[in-house]
């Protein structure tokens, strides 16, 4: 959960546009509309009203060298279990500066992009493509998010963590190949390959020059409709917000996101830990295996005396945040 405002870009795009005026809601008549700017000033910020989930707020707090390589603090600041909840990530330089850019560029002519950091995203989400992943294609992507996310701290509760990446990631790409090696297993075991099934795509139209209104304030919008499986979700996006325009989501079941405040500077880290518990992938797998420590409250399960220990600080932490 890192960019709140582009989730919609990775989870609901189509392939097929259509380009309509609009006015007021979409109606007839044509407002002139600006096309969405994408910013890098920092303390730029954005709050949004999530069903189900509350106040989400995202922000773009520093700029910082690792490893030589510079990048953007951007924090998200949610709502869990009556607790608030910060992730801070460090982002290199170049490439959120390139994605920001594909993205107005793709709010302008929505259609799937042939390359680029967007393109590769929509990918991920089954979007493109013939054939299917291999373990060597989950692992370069995972790669990429490396060289990409330089940095993760998540915080709650005043008690915060920064999660080793690399270890993580390839964690996860370990992971991801033997679930491949299972499921080809299972395949020759019942028979050899099964038929793919057709995955069906939304289609999108841009509707250009309407408004929204959003807390008794107007705002001149471009509107981007997606529909899929005959439902339809709106999109509005307002040269007036910070990062990329998103003013609100509207479904048939109401809308599950919509602009509560916004500023382009003065906000500040909601991180409170000056220094987070460093912790790595082993330490995270433990976690979860070692739920029962975290749900009975009891001691750390046999077996983990021997272990790193900063790895088992990291641990007994989570314990404290879960008793």
């Amino acid at each position: 959960m890192l960019l709140i405002a582009i989730v919609f870009l990775f989870g609901l795009v189509g392939c097929e546009e259509e380009t309509k005026e609009g006015g007021e809601n979409g109606e007839a008549g044509v407002i002139p509309v600006k096309p969405p700017t994408f910013t890098t000033d920092l303390g730029v910020w954005v709050t949004y009203t999530a069903q189900d989930v509350g106040e989400v707020t995202l922000a773009l707090v520093g700029e910082e060298e690792f490893g030589g390589v510079p990048g953007y603090w951007i924090e998200v600041v949610v709502p869990a279990e009556g607790q608030k909840v910060v992730v801070k990530v460090l982002v290199e330089k170049q490439a959120y500066e390139d994605f920001g850019k594909e993205v107005m560029d793709w709010l302008q002519n929505p259609a799937i992009p042939e390359e680029g950091m967007l393109a590769d995203a929509m990918a991920m989400q089954g979007m493109e493509g013939e054939g299917e992943a291999t373990a060597a294609d989950i692992q370069t992507g995972l790669d990429e998010f490396n060289k990409t996310i330089l940095r993760l701290i998540v915080e709650a509760e005043g008690q915060a963590f920064e999660i080793d990446l690399p270890s993580f990631t390839k964690l996860i790409g370990d992971q991801a190949a033997q679930m491949m090696e299972m499921g080809k297993e299972m395949e020759e075991s019942y028979g050899g390959e099964t038929a793919a099934e057709e995955v069906p795509m939304p289609t999108f139209e841009l509707v250009k020059g309407v408004t929204a209104e959003v807390a008794g304030k107007t705002y001149p919008c471009d509107k981007v409709v997606v529909t899929y499986e005959g439902e339809s979700v709106d999109f509005y996006f307002s040269p007036e917000v910070p990062f990329f325009g998103l003013v609100k989501v509207v479904s048939k079941e109401g809308e599950p996101l919509v602009l509560a405040d916004s500023g382009r500077s003065g906000y500040k880290s909601q991180l409170t830990s000056a220094e987070p518990t460093k912790i790595d992938a082993n330490a995270l797998m433990m976690m979860f295996m070692g739920g029962m420590m975290m749900e009975g409250g009891g001691g750390m399960p046999g077996g983990m005396e021997g272990m790193d220990p900063e790895m088992l600080k990291a641990l007994e932490e989570f314990q404290k945040l879960g008793g």
